[in-house]
């Protein structure tokens, strides 16, 4: 039975524990905050989209992800809400050639004019342009629940789950081989190998294999306002995304705003200033949110690989060091735990993840990468 170690609770790193237990292997999960998915899982946004991905395989990799939320959901996994996308930008043309893209490889979106099909529940119709892309099949997720039930699960076949638990070092052999993971309290696990689902931590927990892991972290702020009967739809616009968060309230976030806190955790009176400017231009779409006062506020710290794309796979310099880092972990975390696990414990890669191997951060960035398309990648 092969034993394997991952480092990281949220979305990524559960997904990648359960899956390893269902397919026989003895799993070591090592969280260091007090509970699952409360750090990168937590600061994001969470919606589950392939629309405006590139190029074409990363594409690919998230209508994946998609679909595996939704095969999830269907086999009683919770935490995935379907829920239609409307998106509008300030490039209609563009916004248009998106959705018309999309429609070629398969997915379902179209534009259409708001005023004739009529705006969602709540919505001021003057807030929206002539032209809408609708993407009907997409999603939330709640992440912090799906991310709990996995391990719950992954302790009930015999994962050793263990909360406040840093890894802070990696043993391995003389050929190179990792052999143990190092705990800051001075413990050890031995382990045939080590899964880096780390989120924002990804680069830090590369590091002390020497891996070429690079992320670009950026602060995010989300409010839940309340709102009675929340909204049928996301909405995301240039100016906020909203997506419901329950029966009686929504999810605010803004690109804008976000560009505003930049690299420092804004001060009590900035944060206030920014609060209410995300207030402000989510009630400019949803009236029923003017002089709304936020429920739960997080600002939080999101995982990008710097290229953009997921870093899946092993790592060819350091045997037993494998690589399970995205953004995107709301889209694609249950999938990527999946194949990750077959790859794992079977040495089969899917061909969905071969333009995405750790080792291209010690090369060149691949073509393409980094791409911004028509919907921001902060709001997945």
């Amino acid at each position: 039975m092969r034993k394997v170690t991952v480092v990281g609770g949220g979305i990524i790193g559960a997904s990648v524990a359960w899956n390893l237990t269902l397919a026989g292997a003895r799993v070591t999960v090592l969280e260091r905050e007090p509970v699952p998915a409360s750090v990168t899982s937590a600061a994001s946004f969470s919606r589950a989209t392939a629309f405006g991905k590139a190029p074409r395989a990363y594409f690919e990799l998230n209508r994946a992800g998609l679909g595996e939320l939704h095969r999830l959901r269907a086999g009683g996994v919770p935490g995935f809400h379907p829920c239609p996308s409307l998106v509008w930008g300030d490039d209609p043309p563009r916004l248009e050639d998106a959705a018309a893209t999309a429609a070629e490889w398969g997915y379902a979106a179209h534009c259409a004019d708001p005023a004739r099909t009529g705006p969602p529940a709540g919505v001021d119709p003057a807030s929206l342009p002539a032209l809408v892309a609708r993407l009907p099949e997409e999603g939330w997720v709640d992440l912090p629940p799906m991310a709990a039930w996995l391990l719950g699960e992954a302790r009930g076949r015999g994962a050793d789950v263990r909360f406040g638990a840093e890894a802070a070092g990696v043993r391995t052999d003389a050929d190179g081989t990792v052999r143990a993971v190092g705990l800051a309290d001075g413990g050890t696990v031995e382990t045939d190998v080590v899964v880096n689902a780390a989120g924002a931590q990804g680069q830090e927990v590369a590091g002390l294999v020497g891996g070429p892991l690079t992320l670009g972290p950026t602060l995010g702020l989300l409010a839940d306002l309340p709102l009675a009967g929340a909204t049928d739809a996301m909405l995301l616009g240039p100016d906020v995304s909203v997506r419901p968060s329950g029966p009686d309230s929504v999810l605010v976030r803004s690109d804008a705003v976000d560009a505003r806190i930049g690299t420092a955790r804004p001060c009590a009176r900035r944060l206030d200033e920014l609060l209410a400017e995300l207030v402000g231009r989510a009630a400019a779409v949803l009236p029923g949110l003017r002089g709304a006062r936020p429920e739960r506020v997080r600002l939080g710290t999101r995982a990008y690989p710097a290229d953009g794309h997921a870093s899946v796979g092993f790592l060819d310099a350091v045997p037993g060091y494998y690589e399970a880092v995205s953004h995107s972990g709301a889209t694609l975390g249950p999938l990527l735990g999946r194949l990750a696990a077959e790859e794992i414990v079977y040495d089969r890669r899917d061909p969905l993840l071969a333009p995405f191997p750790p080792d291209r951060f010690g090369t060149e960035t691949p073509a393409g990468a980094g791409a911004r398309h028509a919907t921001a990648n902060a709001t997945q």
